[in-house]
């Protein structure tokens, strides 16, 4: 993988893909072979290390009870972000300013359904909150595990669109790893490993993938009929 790509993996359930994402940012150590960054075996190093450079944005992100703005920054609370432009940039991308439009304290709101006086949220808002917490914390590694199962269509396109641009963001180019089964959104990807059982069996750009008729070809079919007449 390389500086600057997004990687997609597909495939159905219980293919690994997941698995392969924990192993590659080191949150599951491999059973067997070795993982390398830049020739540093991953198992050699201090794993404080490797994931302060590692964000990962969840199916079903945690929902810690404290204020709307806390559960954004928490990634890197030792972001220096004087002028905000992080923080206004990580809620636009993720529509997460959206929900804080609907909070009566905004950002200050306290999250809880525990407290008085504190707002509990959707799935969907949650799952915003969570997609701008992985943004902000500008990690060289972003790995986004299906992170927009609870959104409609119009919010997902935004983040797909803003994990895009994450890919390429400034001068510090990082590897966007999407696992998805959205295969819609996965058109400009750089690369896409479609998985079968733990097993990698075909890899390519969305069009290769859909000329080689394999697997991915199958998967996309499937989910294109459902939007083609009769």
């Amino acid at each position: 993988l390389h500086r600057g790509e997004i990687i997609a993996l597909v495939g159905e359930n219980g293919s690994g893909k997941s698995t392969l994402a924990k192993i590659i940012t080191g949150l599951y150590p491999p059973t067997g072979g070795a993982v390398y960054w830049d020739d540093l075996n991953l198992a050699t190093l201090d794993p404080a290390s490797i994931h302060s450079r590692i964000a990962v944005i969840a199916q079903d992100p945690a929902q810690w009870p404290m204020t709307a703005h806390r559960n954004i920054t928490i990634g890197r609370l030792d972001h220096h972000d004087p002028d905000r432009t992080a923080w206004h940039a990580a809620i636009t991308k993720s529509g997460a300013h959206d929900v804080l439009a609907t909070l009566p304290d905004g950002e200050n709101t306290l999250l809880s359904r525990h407290f008085n006086n504190a707002q509990d949220l959707s799935g969907g808002q949650w799952q915003r909150l969570g997609i701008a917490r992985g943004l902000y914390r500008d990690a060289p590694v972003l790995v986004a595990d299906e992170p927009t199962a609870a959104l409609d269509a119009k919010a997902e396109a935004r983040v797909f669109s803003a994990l895009g641009h994450a890919a390429n963001h400034g001068t510090a180019d990082r590897i966007t790893i999407m696992v998805t089964h959205r295969l819609a959104n996965l058109k400009t990807a750089d690369r896409i490993l479609v998985l079968d059982h733990g097993h990698l069996v075909e890899h390519g750009t969305h069009h290769e993938l859909l000329a080689a008729r394999g697997t991915y070809h199958e998967l996309y079919q499937i989910q294109s009929q459902a939007y083609q007449s009769t």
